[in-house]
């Protein structure tokens, strides 16, 4: 029994090891074999690559599994499709026990996939992606569960034949601890590792998830390293309107996503992100955008919460060059404009689950944005407008923004730069401004956001403004500028508080002080403008007057308080103080001084709007000068500071030879006599109330010619000064005048009551003058009286009345020592008795006392103060003749009576010699120690001499004039006197010579020949005109030359001097060996 026993136990021993033996020889020798040719057979087959497999091990009894030198190649059989060195996959014996496969490892050694795309749409894998979506579905998910899957050294390489270009994923590594989809694990969190090598950029993955649970989670973190961010544009699915030739992107990013079963999903987003090397170009690859670094720190991301908080965006080294076209498109706009949307299939009925969104809108926050050294240009190249502006050195940071889309508002905490260059350059229009365009009407306001800025602070920013539209370009340079605004917010009535600080051009400051309103627009500002120069400013003129402005300052200081009416009228004003300092101007003709002054100051200024009403305490106009010039037509030359409608430029301070053969051309002709027609005045209109309190003038100096007459007349008005006080438009009131001056060494007093500001002139004042050298006046003496004046002395007191434009007028008349010269032989001027006038009127003492009433009214088109005066003169015919004395030679010496009786001058010029000093100074002390000796001088030219000089004085003032002018350009302060240096003349004498108006020889093609220095200063000398009365100006200037010598250095008395007019040397006068251009003394 126990045999048998043994025996069964034997054969059961015998058949089990059989069996184990046949499953061992099955999985060891026959199962590895099977696999690998029927997975070579099933590749081939179904996805028609050829596959080959170095060597396949089964443990059967471990239920391990592993594949050795895996290859498969491209259906064509060229290259390799994908390989792997070795995969090992080791099965757990709980599957049996699940019923679902269990694999407790699974582990993938230097994987590699090769894939090419080979046009837009079709990849070399496409035939196994159509081979895996045929497949149909299953028809309950599957039980399955994965264990330690592990893949390491993976590698994908990705070639793209439309794009010429190739990719790389090298060292590939992942790492998922257990995928599985039993009941018991769908609630555990599975945590994969995933590491690779893109394109030579590190990228490391890792994360936890539960894909199969009810609510599905997954929370992972993504660090990417250098990312050429060019080589992935290509694969974006829309098209973009830009190029980037250069960028690296590092992130470490964190991402949580939450899906219940019941209700919308949640994305939270962080972590932080870098770009480096930033280059985006437009199309045509001109350039954008660049950047050397964007630096962007994630806060609190909630996607479907519609909370998005950014910890900070700093953005370094930023280069934008932004153009707009003349459609006022930009390039920028246009790089990352939408594309025009494409026709849509019809939607399904079907809505798919969306996310909660938040009623109350999304809150979008950012705590800092930061702009580093930045630089922007921007081109506008609209022809009719183009410009460019530059911003090098920018700095810029914005703290604390949130946008609430809900309450529509937006906030910003504080905006601060600390540096900033800006250029900003008008260039010359190319074409003329369209036509503007009819407004369309204004959309429907859908509700419009509020912006709230707590303060705004700017420092240190340079700016220049160049305007290249004119001949002369306007320039401007803003430095350095600072600027706070507090409180800014577009909500209507919000009060923003500003405090600006700046200076312009070096030297002018500006300072604004205060608070403004947006909406109704109302300020109330501290204003102070300190030395602000205008001459930048001239381009904008210089085309419509005939005067150039050297130097203008412009000061201010006050309060300036404006406000929007609910008529929609500015109202308010300003108060305070404002002057012009500093004013130079100049004949741009000539470069001849025209008008300037020291300083015009407004002292307590009050201007209102809306009535407007103007009040002024106190102005001064200080150290002045002005040039009044008449013109043969009679039209005097402040007239001709703005140019006429044709443009013509005019001198200033120049006569121009043909103005009175214009003006006799261009008088009417006497009309026909024709019946008047009666001309209905409208009713006038209140004056606006204008009050000046003061008007204070000091320094003051003025040069008069009237050229009107012939010979020319000249006289100096200087030393003027006084006050006006009281000046206002009410028609009661009247302003107290009181000044003083020197008329050509005659001093001058003014004084009584006027009103100028009245519609109808009210006037009463008295004037006084004492000692007005009368041969000066020898010009209107001989258009007026018949005769001109050798010598005299005059001094007048005249009161003038004007009520209701009626004038009334009293003059008192004295002269002494008047002698007349020859007699005008014009037979149209009048003769005046004058013999007899001097024997009726002359008193024993040779004095002529006379009062002369005189009246009229001002709407007489032939009344004129000027005139006037003029007829008073020539009523007052005087004549006193002093007995002739000796010359000082017979009383103190120092030479002969001939050398004495003479002081020469070198032609063309009236400056005293110092060899003429020394023969003045005996002259000065006879007249100092015989008081009661006066002393003609009479002013000598030579026509031929001084001609010729003249001529080349005019070639050198005109080289003068030219190198003041080129100063003037280069922004030079012009001295007293300028002098041409001996390496300049050549220069300014061609440019000069290029200017006359001549004909110029020229060469055998019609063209300007180059001549040498003598022969262009010969034709501009041949061409030169000297007229009689510029000699007979010249003598008299020598004349009062020696007379001021007298009186300033020798101390003579003015009274005792007399001026006789000048005359033509006469060639047998003083003998032979006496200087022609000279002046000569006369003891009486």
């Amino acid at each position: 029994m126990k045999n048998k026993w043994l025996k069964r136990a034997l054969r059961a021993v015998l058949v089990l090891a059989g069996l184990v033996l046949l499953y061992a020889a099955l999985g060891f020798l026959a199962l590895p074999a099977l696999i690998k040719s029927q997975a070579q057979q099933k590749a081939a087959d179904i996805l028609h690559r050829q596959l080959t497999i170095e060597k396949v091990e089964l443990n059967p009894f471990t239920l391990a599994l592993t594949v050795h030198g895996l290859k498969m190649m491209e259906p064509q059989g060229d290259a390799v499709f994908a390989s792997f060195d070795r995969l090992a996959v080791d099965l757990s014996g709980q599957s049996l026990l699940r019923l679902a496969p269990v694999v407790q490892e699974v582990r993938l050694s230097k994987p590699y996939v090769h894939l090419v795309r080979k046009d837009a749409n079709h990849y070399s894998i496409d035939d196994i992606i159509e081979l895996i979506a045929s497949q149909p579905p299953s028809p309950e998910p599957a039980r399955f569960s994965v264990n330690n899957i592990q893949i390491e050294e993976g590698g994908i390489a990705f070639e793209d034949k439309p794009a010429g270009s190739s990719h790389k994923i090298e060292g590939l590594k992942l790492g998922i601890p257990f995928v599985s989809s039993m009941p018991t694990d769908v609630q555990l969190f599975v945590e994969p590792l995933f590491s690779a090598v893109v394109n030579g950029a590190p990228l490391h993955l890792n994360g936890k998830l539960r894909p199969f649970a009810d609510t599905k989670e997954v929370v992972f973190e993504l660090k990417l390293d250098n990312l050429d961010v060019p080589r992935y544009l290509a694969y974006l699915p829309t098209k973009l309107a830009f190029r980037m030739p250069s960028g690296r992107l590092d992130a470490q990013l964190h991402a949580s996503f939450r899906q219940p079963k019941e209700g919308g999903p949640a994305l939270v987003l962080g972590g932080e992100a870098k770009a480096q090397s930033v280059e985006l170009t437009q199309a045509d690859g001109k350039p954008a955008l660049k950047a050397k670094e964007l630096v962007a720190k994630l806060g609190k991301i909630d996607v479907f919460g519609g909370r998005f908080d950014f910890e900070s965006l700093i953005v370094d080294g930023l280069e934008a060059n932004v153009v707009s076209d003349g459609k006022g498109q930009l390039n920028v706009a246009r790089m990352f404009a939408p594309e025009q949307p494409q026709p849509l299939a019809p939607a399904s009925t079907k809505v798919p689950a969306k996310a909660e969104k938040n009623s109350s809108g999304s809150h979008y926050a950012l705590k800092t944005l930061e702009f580093r050294n930045t630089t922007l240009r921007y081109t506008h190249e609209a022809p009719h407008e183009p410009m460019r502006v530059a911003v090098d050195k920018f700095a810029l940071a914005l703290r604390d923004i949130a946008v609430e889309t809900g309450k529509q508002t937006v906030s910003i905490g504080e905006i601060v730069s600390d540096s900033a260059g800006i250029d900003v350059n008008f260039d010359k229009p190319r074409a003329a401004a369209p036509a503007p365009q009819p407004k369309s009407a204004a959309p429907k306001d859908e509700g419009s956001y509020v912006l709230t800025i707590a303060r705004l602070g700017i420092d240190n920013w340079t700016t220049r403004l160049v305007d290249n539209a004119h001949a002369k370009p306007l320039q401007i340079a803003v430095a350095p500028l600072s600027l706070d605004l507090q409180d800014i917010s577009t909500a209507p009535g919000s009060r923003i508080k500003v405090d600006l600080k700046t200076t312009v051009n070096n030297d002018g400051r500006l300072a604004l002080n205060g608070s403004f309103v947006l909406a109704p627009f109302s300020t109330e500002l501290a204003v102070e403008v300190k030395d602000l120069g205008i001459l930048p400013l001239q381009p904008y003129v210089t085309d419509y007057v005939n005067l150039r402005l050297v130097h203008a300052d412009v000061s201010t200081k006050g309060k300036l308080l404006l406000e929007t009416g609910s008529d929609g009228a500015m109202k308010g004003g300003f108060k305070g103080d404002a002057s012009v300092t500093n004013l130079a101007t100049v004949d741009k003709a000539s470069s001849n001084d025209f008008l300037r002054w020291k300083a015009l100051t407004f002292g307590g200024v009050d201007v209102r709007l809306q009535p407007f009403a103007l009040n002024i305490d106190k102005v001064g106009l200080s150290d002045f000068f002005a040039r009044i010039i008449i013109d043969p037509s009679g039209r005097i030359n402040v007239q001709d500071i703005m140019r006429d409608k044709d443009g013509e430029a005019k001198s200033l301070t120049e006569a121009d030879p043909s103005s009175h053969t214009k003006a006799k051309a261009n008088a009417p002709k006497t009309p026909a006599v024709a019946e008047a027609k009666p001309v209905r005045k409208e009713a006038a209109q209140p004056l606006p109330p204008v009050r000046v309190g003061k008007l204070v003038l000091s320094g003051g100096r003025v040069r008069f010619t009237d050229n009107f007459i012939k010979p020319n007349y000249t006289a100096n008005l200087n030393d003027l000064g006084g006050t006006v006080s009281g000046l206002s438009s009410d028609a009661n009131s009247s302003a107290n005048v009181d000044l003083r001056g020197v008329v050509n060494n005659a001093p001058l007093v003014i004084g009584g009551r006027v009103n100028p500001l009245k519609r109808d002139l009210s006037l009463d004042v008295k004037a006084e003058v004492r000692g007005i050298e009368l041969a000066s006046l020898s010009a209107y003496s001989d258009k007026y009286v018949g005769y001109g004046i050798e010598k005299g002395k005059m001094s007048f007191e005249v009161g003038y009345n004007i009520e209701n434009r009626q004038l009334k007028s009293s003059n008192r008349l004295i002269l002494e020592q008047l002698t007349f010269g020859r007699e005008n032989s014009n037979p149209d001027v009048t003769k005046l008795p004058v013999g007899l006038a001097v024997a009726l009127l002359s008193d024993r003492n040779g004095v002529i006392d006379i009062n002369v009433p005189i009246g009229g009214s001002i709407d007489d088109p032939e009344f004129s103060i000027g005139g006037i005066i003029l007829k008073i003169i020539g009523n007052a015919i005087v004549k006193t003749v002093t007995a002739p004395f000796t010359l000082i030679s017979s009383l103190f010496g120092g030479g002969s009576a001939e050398e004495l009786s003479m002081l020469a001058f070198d032609p063309g010029r009236a400056q005293i010699p110092a060899a003429g000093e020394e023969k003045l100074k005996p002259l000065a002390r006879a007249l100092g120690e015989r008081p009661g000796l006066k002393l003609e001088i009479t002013g000598r030219y030579d026509p031929a001499m001084d001609m010729e000089a003249l001529k080349l004085l005019s070639i050198d003032r005109k080289l003068r004039a030219l190198k003041a002018k080129d100063m003037q350009a280069r922004g030079e302060v012009l001295p007293d006197s300028v002098t041409v240096k001996a390496e300049e003349r050549l220069a300014l004498l061609t440019r000069a010579y290029k200017e006359e108006k001549f004909d110029k020889p020229r060469n055998a093609l019609g063209l300007q020949k180059s001549l040498p220095q003598a022969e262009m200063e010969r034709l501009m000398l041949s061409h030169t005109k000297v007229e009689e009365e510029d000699l007979v100006a010249l003598g008299n200037r020598r004349a009062q030359a020696a007379k001021d010598w007298l009186t300033k250095t020798g101390q003579v008395p003015a009274e005792r001097l007399f001026i006789v007019a000048a005359k033509a040397v006469q060639k047998d006068a003083g003998g032979e060996k006496a200087q022609s251009t000279r002046v000569d003394f006369s003891l009486r």
